[in-house]
């Protein structure tokens, strides 16, 4: 069976697991990854290990929750601005931010800067920032919320 066949026969199932896992932004996208995973699932299916209905549901459902969870990490990770408003921050003498926060980065030590540019711009995981610092994960964690507590404060000064 090809894939168009075979798209065509479980359209419902995708839409049955896009309804469960509740999406309701970016449907697309998750009925696209969904469709993926049902190819997937076509490649590696085996007859003997239970009913093909059941195995493609539960690989839709999976690629489409590790979906969201990547997105969720991504979105918690990041602030929104508006480009026009960035631009003001970044170019209004008047800001007093735009002074004081590299004052406030020239103050950390050198595995704080690690700790801050990792996270959030290499966009590690405490995990992995802990692995290569020799730390432990509720170290790391510790220790970033204490500096973003005391950049917090310095800014708002």
């Amino acid at each position: 069976m090809d894939f168009e066949q075979c798209y065509e026969q479980y359209k419902a199932l995708i839409e049955k697991v896009l309804h469960r896992c509740n999406i309701y932004g970016n449907f697309d996208e998750f009925r696209h990854i969904a469709m993926i995973a049902l190819w997937e699932a076509t490649r590696s299916y085996d007859s003997e290990k239970g009913g093909f209905e059941a195995y493609a549901y539960f690989m839709m459902r999976y690629q489409i929750i590790a979906e969201m969870r990547k997105q969720n990490l991504l979105q918690s990770r990041m602030m929104v601005m508006e480009d026009e408003i960035l631009y003001a921050c970044i170019n209004d003498v008047q800001n007093p931010y735009r002074i004081e926060l590299p004052l406030a980065w020239e103050e950390l030590t050198t595995v704080e800067r690690y700790i801050l540019h990792s996270y959030y711009m290499e966009q590690n995981s405490d995990k992995e920032i802990a692995a290569s610092l020799h730390l432990k994960m509720d170290t790391v964690k510790k220790r970033r919320q204490r500096l973003l507590k005391r950049l917090k404060k310095q800014l708002v000064k």
